[in-house]
């Protein structure tokens, strides 16, 4: 019997072959596809609209200057190494291929194990999770530049946000009419390191996309031993050196250029202006209950810059007429509201400010932290005002993130503390510890009417 059931077992399997082509057949004609016969075998006749598209997916590569690289060893036959840029998920270990025995190009992708899968999802079933930009700094670096390239975020998304009409509709008809067109700014984005990091990079992507978006073209200012990743990206890029010097290289480009320069920081994730009561609310409860009554608006980075702009050039004439303006420093808009929409004598956040042509202020050297803080002072100094918008909010990432100005601090504080001891004797009774931030002596509070002359 067990001989019987042996040789009867291909007759079954026969069976069992022509039952589910019968099944696949019937299925095609059912859907009405168009059907083949070729090498014995039923395919489908796929429709294109693009002839050329079609042909160039069945010409013959021309292998490169030397041949094609030898594949490693433990690649399965009929596969060559792609040498082009692969695709941004492969995972770390695995190599990316073209089927050779096949009439189209055809990606394939080998596991360290030698075996081969045409398709991301069977990737990701074989190593058990989703795949993405995140998975590895290759990865991500593919990602990034494609993204720039194509002026996405790191999503994959072009940017988006509230009609600039929205902001515009709280300045005055006066400041409208200083409202100038993005391509008015130099702007500069002053960074440092990120290219080399998965959270870096996320950032970058980010920054760009929404600059662009928003109609700028914009430079990014960074240390001459980041330059080369960062151009691999697909950015523009110009060496600036270390923070202060960057920020001082591109005010002298925008002064060359003649145009107002809009410095941005590297990692700011999004834009906010909250429309409400502009007058100040006096106490932080008060200023909590305005800022709940207020509207958020979801604004673009130039939108901020020519809103911020239009506000300095605005000024009536007859006051100080401010060259810097910025946005409120904290995230915290109940805070914002205990003061008034606009102030002149605030400090003024080097993450996101704009500084108008006519004035030749830089920053001070000597000062490897808390630079904005002396900026302010300075530009309070020569002009008498600043242009600090109280409705105007920035969200980024401070302190712990990796490069930028990170890399200037230290653990213990110290530079901290030596950069506020220059601030203190630079500029007598404006700046004062702040109690309430850190252990109390790496923080400070600005009052410009403290200053002792």
């Amino acid at each position: 019997m067990g001989g019987t059931e042996d040789a009867m077992a291909p007759k079954a399997l026969a069976t069992k072959k022509k039952a589910v082509a019968k099944v696949k057949n019937s299925t095609l004609k059912k859907k009405k596809y168009k059907v083949t016969k070729q090498r014995g075998k039923t395919a489908i006749v796929r429709a294109y609209s693009d002839p050329e598209a079609y042909a160039q997916r069945r010409q013959q590569e021309k292998p490169p200057p030397g041949g094609w690289p030898t594949p490693p060893a433990h690649w399965p036959a009929g596969v060559r190494v792609h040498v082009g840029r692969p695709v941004f998920w492969i995972p770390k270990g695995w190599g990316h291929g073209i089927k050779t025995t096949c009439v189209t190009r055809l990606d394939a992708f080998v596991s360290p194990e030698g075996k081969m899968y045409y398709h991301r999802c069977s990737v990701e079933e074989v190593i058990g999770r989703k795949l993405g930009p995140d998975d590895n700094l290759a990865s991500a670096k593919n990602w990034a530049r494609q993204q720039v390239l194509e002026g996405k975020d790191w999503r994959g998304k072009p940017a988006k946000f509230d009609p600039d009409a929205r902001l515009f509709a709280c300045l005055s008809q006066g400041e409208k009419e200083k409202l100038v067109e993005p391509g008015a700014f130099h702007v500069a984005v002053i960074s440092a390191r990120r290219a080399s990091e998965i959270v870096g990079l996320r950032a970058v992507v980010g920054v760009q996309a929404q600059l662009v978006a928003s109609g700028a073209t914009p430079v990014w200012y960074v240390d001459a031993a980041s330059a080369a990743e960062y151009r691999q990206l697909g950015l523009k890029v110009e060496i600036g050196g270390k923070l202060v010097p960057a920020r001082n290289k591109a005010l002298s480009d925008a002064q060359k250029l003649g145009k107002p320069c809009l410095q941005v920081s590297d990692d700011i994730t999004h834009w906010s202006y909250y429309k409400g009561d502009d007058g100040p609310a006096g106490n932080l409860p008060a200023g909590n209950e305005a800022a709940k009554k207020s509207t958020r608006i979801r604004i673009s980075p130039m939108a901020a810059a020519r809103f911020l702009l239009a506000k300095m050039r605005g000024v009536p004439a007859g006051q100080s007429q401010p060259k810097l303006g910025g946005v409120f420093p904290l995230g915290n808009t109940g805070m914002a509201f205990v003061k008034g929409a606009n102030t002149s004598e605030h400090f003024i956040l080097g993450d996101f400010f704009v500084q108008d042509v006519g004035t030749k202020c830089k920053f001070d050297t000597d000062l490897t932290l808390k630079e904005d803080y002396d900026f302010t002072c300075t530009h309070l100094a020569k002009h008498g005002a600043v242009l600090r918008c109280n409705r105007m909010f920035v969200a980024a990432v401070h302190e712990t993130n990796p490069g930028g100005a990170c890399s200037e601090r230290d653990g213990a504080g110290d530079k901290e503390r030596a950069n506020i001891a220059i601030l203190q004797r630079k500029w007598p009774g404006v700046f004062s510890l702040n109690g309430n931030r850190g252990d109390g002596s790496t923080q400070v509070t600005m009052a410009w009417r403290r200053r002792r002359v």
